[in-house]
């Protein structure tokens, strides 16, 4: 009975200390993590070259594989005459789907018409997309009272084409190349005058 006694107490011993060493391995590969992040260094993932091959990267903005088919959006002018993004075809187009009681959709308008200015030359178009359900008058005051001036105005009452885009929620905003098709969409909150909006931006069109 002793002997068995001492072989439980050898054997509890050796994995006693096989454990301590794996929790001693586990922490120093965890600290080595926490210390390249500490001093500022990419993950591996990030250096990975699929990623660099994406170009720049903008917090939230999903780039999809290929470029995709968009539906054909029917939206409004101002005036109530009807239009639809081929009126745009042969340019770049960042459309933001908004409304005047969605918070953050109003709080971002400023920075998209600052981007609208800024590429305005370089055959890129920013759109401001209303989905407002009274039609054009509301937006319409709350975009001058802005002094927003660069930006296409449409508008969508009737939510038909927020939902042939696929849209779960605003503000959401697509990047849409010169051929009509969706490159990627960012859906929530950005700011859209920023040097990674801007780096995005000239490295889709550089491609």
């Amino acid at each position: 009975m002793s002997q068995f006694s001492a072989f439980v107490r050898t054997r509890k011993g050796q994995m006693a200390g096989l454990i301590v060493v794996l929790l001693l391995a586990v922490a120093g590969t965890q600290t080595l993590y926490m210390k390249a992040d500490d001093q500022g260094k990419p993950s591996e993932v990030e250096k990975t070259p699929a990623n660099q091959a994406d170009g720049p990267q903008l917090k939230n903005f999903v780039t999809h594989a290929a470029p995709q088919s968009l539906p054909v959006l029917a939206l409004q002018k101002a005036d109530g005459s009807a239009t639809d993004l081929q009126a745009h075809k042969g340019q770049w187009l960042v459309v933001n789907f908004w409304a005047t009681w969605c918070a953050p959709c109003r709080k971002e308008m400023p920075q998209l018409d600052a981007l609208a200015a800024r590429y305005r030359d370089r055959n890129v178009t920013v759109m401001a997309l209303s989905v407002d359900r009274g039609g054009a008058a509301k937006p319409q005051a709350f975009l001058d009272e802005l002094g927003v001036s660069h930006m296409v105005r449409t508008f969508d009452p009737s939510y038909k084409a927020a939902r042939a885009a696929r849209l779960i929620g605003l503000p959401t905003t697509l990047l849409i190349n010169p051929d009509g098709r969706e490159v990627g969409r960012l859906a929530g909150e950005a700011d859209w005058d920023s040097p990674q909006v801007h780096a995005l931006l000239d490295f889709r069109m550089n491609k």
